[in-house]
């Protein structure tokens, strides 16, 4: 052998005896003691807003379907209901809801760097430093190391890391960061376009903290995911115990075929009390209302997940009326109403027309509900802002002062 091959030769065969060095995770942003907003910038300036998403777009002539179902609602002389203004965009909306689903791909706040192959990759959020009992975020190593929690409280201060299994099925911990959550609600529940809220967060009109991780509302349970993110989402992270479901048993039944969780096999509770959408004085709602007051009067209960199909006019009426109870101001309500407008496929704003029979009940004060007040609510309501109405309402259906006051001891911390 060539003496000048000795050394190369020698290095290789050191090389190959050596162990491989162990993979390692390392947090990059954001900084460590860092103050962040769980809102992203369209979600901000959503919220920033509110008079530019009430100005009512042009209307559109009625196109011949639509001309067609006028004409035979008429005929029977029953209501019929434009679409537009209820799931229309104007210009500032449409415009925020495209740039929202850009930021939805790309706006990734949490990231970390990688060395080595790791599998079962994921996230922990503790309020603890000893990790106790975090929540724990499931991450998909083929996609980038960043992320955008999905279950962070507000106001809030988290010591957080990320963990792994490397080939050798060792795990592997990064280093640990802190941050602290700015106390802004809502607290959404994954992306802004899921629909998905804690009902509690910040303060009402008499400076009292609405309690997180009680109260949550959203869309139907997850749709064809299997069984241990169904889990980690409702029980492991939301802790949620009682599912309230405000469709009926067969609008159930069909999403059930059609692949949507059935969360009693994970343990919850399952209600199924129907409601009708924007009409407080329905009968499903003088009636299905009392029962849900009496389901949020008692502790057992809690946490508790309100929801119907979308989450978005059934849940929007019946959380327009608990919102109120809770005494958050007007804005924050229609706020939450208009919420599930993240998605092109949920709109809702104020100028609707069956939003205005909703807030013809609720709104004293807004002088485009006056014609719904005086020809059809004035006799029903005639308080002086929501929080009032609602209190109103909830006691003219024959709802217990008592467990109004109930509900409110839960969700309010004075």
């Amino acid at each position: 052998m060539n003496k000048t091959a000795l050394p190369s030769v020698l290095a290789a065969l050191l090389f190959a005896a050596s162990p491989a060095l162990a993979a390692s995770i390392a947090l990059v942003a954001p900084e460590d003691g860092a103050a962040y907003d769980t809102h992203s910038p369209c979600v901000k300036e959503f919220y920033a807003n509110f008079e530019k998403r009430g100005v009512k777009p042009p209307r559109p002539p009625l196109n011949e379907e639509e001309q067609r179902l006028k004409a035979e609602a008429e005929a029977q002389g029953k209501v019929w209901y434009d679409r537009y203004g209820f799931f229309v965009f104007n210009d500032f909306t449409k415009d925020l809801n495209e740039r929202n689903k850009a930021e939805e791909r790309e706006w990734r706040p949490f990231s970390w760097t990688s060395d080595g192959a790791l599998s079962g990759l994921r996230a922990e959020f503790s309020e603890t430093p000893g990790f106790e009992k975090p929540l724990v975020e499931l991450l998909d190593a083929k996609e980038s190391a960043a992320m955008r929690p999905k279950f962070l409280k507000l106001g809030t201060k988290y010591w957080w890391r990320v963990k792994g299994t490397d080939a050798d099925g060792a795990e592997v911990v990064s280093d640990v960061r802190t941050f602290m959550t700015a106390d802004v609600p809502p607290r959404m529940i994954g992306l802004p376009s899921f629909n998905f809220r804690d009902v509690g967060g910040g303060t009402n009109v008499a400076g009292a903290k609405v309690r997180q991780g009680l109260l949550f509302r959203g869309t139907q349970p997850l749709i064809k995911k299997p069984p241990e993110v169904v889990r980690n989402f409702y029980v492991d992270n939301l802790g949620i115990r009682t599912d309230l479901d405000i469709r009926g048993e067969t609008e159930r039944a069909g999403a059930l075929e059609g692949g949507e969780a059935n969360l009693e096999e994970f343990g919850l509770r399952y209600l199924c009390v129907p409601l009708e959408d924007y009409h407080l004085y329905h009968p499903r709602c003088t009636e299905g209302i009392p029962r849900i007051m009496e389901l949020l009067a008692s502790p057992t209960n809690y946490p508790v997940y309100v929801h119907c199909m979308v989450g978005s006019d059934r849940t929007g009426t019946l959380f327009a009326v608990l919102d109120g109870v809770l005494g958050r101001d007007d804005r924050f309500v229609y706020d939450d109403y208009e919420s599930p407008s993240f998605s092109e496929w949920l709109p809702r704003f104020r100028y609707g027309r069956k939003s205005a029979e909703l807030f013809g009940y609720l709104d004293p004060n807004a002088p485009e509900y006056e014609a719904i007040r005086k020809e059809v609510w004035a006799c029903k309501l005639d308080r002086a802002n929501i929080r009032e109405n609602a209190e109103k309402y909830l006691l003219d259906i024959g709802v217990p002062q008592a467990h109004i006051d109930a509900f409110r001891e839960i969700m309010l911390e004075r």
